[in-house]
């Protein structure tokens, strides 16, 4: 069995004037049924580094199918480990957070059929994943909730990109 160390999701997520949303995006019926025996769910976006591939870069090239502008890419302080059937492997997946401007997503009908910006108490009633769940807390508890987000954590920042 293969251990794959690459793995990682982002949490994305936006302001909005009253309180901060996260993308959660539908698998479509194709990908459930060729991937997860029908089964359909909430997921965020997720990607492998490629060799000697920078953070901010891989994020981008996962982000780029969706066409969302990114304001900020924050590393999440978390990382869980999964049972991938999918890939027949164990995966450790690192988690990140990217802030974007207010545009809507573009899906790949093939991959996902449907999204929702949540806030904080619905994205966690909606994922069904231990690490989501956790991974969605500790963007929280670094990122979205202080008023002051440890400058550390932050891996980009600046005018929204395409």
């Amino acid at each position: 069995m293969q251990l794959n160390p690459a793995v990682f999701d982002v949490w994305v997520f936006r302001r909005t004037s009253t309180d901060v949303e996260y993308l959660l995006l539908q698998a479509s019926e194709l990908k459930a049924a060729r991937h997860f025996n029908g089964g359909r769910f909430w997921q965020i976006p997720s990607s492998v580094f490629r060799s000697d591939e920078s953070v901010p870069a891989a994020v981008d090239r996962a982000l780029a199918p969706y066409q969302l502008r990114t304001r900020s890419i924050w590393a999440a302080e978390h990382a869980y480990t999964i049972y991938n059937r999918r890939f027949h492997e164990l995966q450790i997946i690192s988690v990140f957070a990217v802030e974007v401007a207010d545009n809507e997503p573009h899906l790949d009908p093939v991959e996902h059929s449907d999204y929702r910006w949540l806030p904080f108490d619905a994205a966690l009633a909606t994922v069904h994943y231990r690490g989501l769940k956790d991974g969605l807390r500790s963007v929280r508890e670094y990122i979205t909730e202080p008023d002051t987000p440890a400058h550390e954590l932050c891996l980009r920042s600046g005018p929204a990109t395409p």
